[in-house]
């Protein structure tokens, strides 16, 4: 049985101005598993606030998840659901 309860894959985030584009968070992909912690750990700036707020669809303005997947496994017996990242407001 998989206990992978979420999965990112490619996760892209950037913050745009009239003048140029900052990416945050560049192409990052992991897992979790049921029962297993995670540590973010990095230096100030690196993306860490950045990856979570993205992960609760809670990037706040101008920044903008660009590319990439999250699927949640939402309760016990139920399958992946990928999150159509490019969707969120």
């Amino acid at each position: 049985m998989d206990n992978k309860i979420l999965d990112v894959h490619h996760l892209t985030v950037e913050f745009s101005n009239q003048k140029r584009t900052t990416v945050a968070v560049n192409n990052i992909s992991f897992s979790l598993q049921k029962g297993q912690v995670l540590g973010c750990v990095g230096e100030s700036g690196s993306g860490k606030s950045v990856t979570s707020l993205a992960l609760m669809g809670l990037v706040p303005s101008p920044g903008k998840i660009t590319g990439g997947e999250i699927c949640f496994r939402p309760a016990k017996g139920q399958s992946m659901q990928a999150v159509d990242l490019l969707s969120i407001p």
